[in-house]
């Protein structure tokens, strides 16, 4: 266990969904880390326009991948002739 700010919990947040292929919103995003933190009684205003600067931000880094960067196929390679 580790101590992290706001800024850390989103990005791994982000990194985690990004990863696992787990489809959240931003807003969805916000009130999760909103209520992280309200667990352990510290207040956040954290929206859904913050982890938009965030994802923004990883995919400027390279951190995530733009969707429009991704590009592949399932294919079977015994039926090419």
């Amino acid at each position: 266990m580790s101590q992290m700010n706001v800024g850390q919990v989103c990005r791994a947040l982000i990194l985690k969904y990004d990863s696992e292929n787990v489809k959240v919103t931003n807003e969805e995003l916000a009130t999760k880390v909103v209520e992280l933190f309200k667990k352990h009684d510290v207040a956040v205003k954290t929206s859904a326009s913050c982890i938009a600067w965030y994802k923004n931000d990883m995919k400027k880094k390279g951190i995530i991948l733009k969707k429009s960067q991704v590009k592949s196929i399932e294919i079977d390679l015994d039926t090419i002739e």
